[in-house]
């Protein structure tokens, strides 16, 4: 009987510690151990950087957008920073520039950020080693260089480029003047065009077309869509080169198409989770710089401008090559 009642004891203090377990105020923060993305818009290029991601992390990941609307960014990161996450992947310069303020203490990962060195994350581009310490990541230039080096292998004797930019948007000056800087470093002459406005497009293109431009690049800026859809047309009825620097601009009229590759990217970045999922610091990091490239020919084009054979795959690799 003693051995009942003794039993009996046991199990009640066993249900009393796991009512207090249960109990709301009591229960484990289901946030520890889990890892989220925080991404600034849904485009299909963050959608593939994710994709690139889970393959890379070998897991599903929750992910949250703020339809690139700053005032849900700033409530989501204070609501992020209060949970105890074994690791958040932001993805995007602003979002990024959002974290780094507010988020101390979670170990972060950065991608589809061109330049960090402006968030506050990171502080100089000459030493990638120096950063915030909660932070590293992966950072990713749209590859000028590469449109620029791939469009002289297969029009060598087209040296002469056209680029459109918009003069008051500060991304499209820096594109500019980066493509500037490659291009007479590459030999190239290059004419440049300003437009700020659709109803310029027409214009803007005549304006090339006079002074004798072979190629015209459409960089990865958000002027292109003014003048891109004509362009492309143009470059489809065999007018003039187009080549396509941009991954939001799609359609054919482009010989050639030098972009990044975003699930590359996302498996990059997830390297860098890995090692940190494994025990590594962030501090002990130092950023990441990679622009892997997605390569696309259109070959009727091609074989137009360059005299190149579709058929002849063999030499299509090798002349892509990167």
């Amino acid at each position: 009987m003693a051995s009942t009642t003794l039993s009996a004891k046991y199990l009640f203090l066993n249900f009393l510690v796991a009512a207090f377990i249960l109990t709301p105020g009591c229960s484990p923060d289901r946030s520890a151990g889990t890892i989220k993305v925080f991404s600034w818009t849904s485009t299909p290029q963050a959608r593939n950087v994710i994709a690139g991601l889970e393959k890379g992390l070998a897991r599903s990941l929750s992910v949250v957008d703020i339809g690139a609307d700053y005032p849900t960014g700033v409530q989501l990161v204070r609501q992020l920073a209060s949970e105890r996450l074994q690791l958040l992947v932001v993805l995007g310069t602003p979002a990024l520039m959002l974290t780094a303020p507010e988020i101390k203490r979670t170990p972060v990962v950065f991608a589809m950020v061109a330049d960090p060195y402006h968030t506050g994350a990171a502080y100089d581009k000459h030493h990638p080693e120096d950063h915030q310490e909660n932070i590293t990541g992966i950072a990713s230039p749209p590859p000028l260089e590469e449109a620029i080096r791939q469009g002289l292998k297969l029009f060598p004797a087209r040296r002469h480029w056209g680029l459109i930019y918009d003069p008051y948007e500060g991304s499209s000056v820096e594109l500019q003047q980066d493509f500037a800087d490659l291009a007479q470093k590459a030999g190239l002459t290059l004419t440049v065009q300003s437009l700020t406005d659709q109803r310029e497009a027409a214009a803007a293109l005549e304006a090339l077309e006079k002074q004798k431009v072979q190629v015209v690049f459409i960089p990865p800026d958000q002027n292109a869509r003014r003048y891109s859809p004509l362009l492309l047309q143009k470059g489809a009825a065999r007018c003039i080169v187009v080549v396509n620097g941009n991954p939001r601009i799609k359609g054919k009229g482009a010989v050639l198409s030098v972009t990044l590759d975003y699930e590359a990217v996302g498996r990059k970045a997830a390297d860098l989770a890995n090692r940190l999922l494994a025990g590594a610091k962030p501090a002990s990091i130092p950023i990441v710089h990679d622009s892997p490239v997605k390569l696309t020919v259109d070959e009727n084009l091609l074989s137009r401008w360059a005299g190149y054979p579709p058929a002849n795959r063999e030499t299509r690799r090798r002349t892509l090559a990167p």
